[in-house]
């Protein structure tokens, strides 16, 4: 198990913060043209956002997951994903 320190603790939390993981629950309309290519894209730019963090490991040390793994994509993207 990983050492969680005070340091580690703060520096989850300000992951939890992040912008790039609150966009993560807008809702995209299923009704758009380009609606899976959208959800694919925003799903990129959250890994690639979490991977370049610099307390992103912090956050995995504290929660166990990965940031984009933590906060669920909103209902309409997760439902497009299970149909595939």
């Amino acid at each position: 198990m990983a050492l969680v320190t005070d340091k580690v603790k703060a520096n989850s939390e300000k992951c939890k913060k992040c912008a790039f993981l609150k966009l993560r629950s807008t809702a995209i309309d299923k009704t758009d043209v380009l609606y899976e290519e959208a959800t694919m894209a925003l799903e990129a730019m959250y890994r690639a956002s979490c991977v370049m963090c610099p307390f992103g490991k912090d956050f995995e040390k504290v929660y166990g997951v990965k940031p984009y793994d933590y906060f669920p994509m909103t209902p309409a993207a997760a439902s497009s994903k299970k149909k595939k």
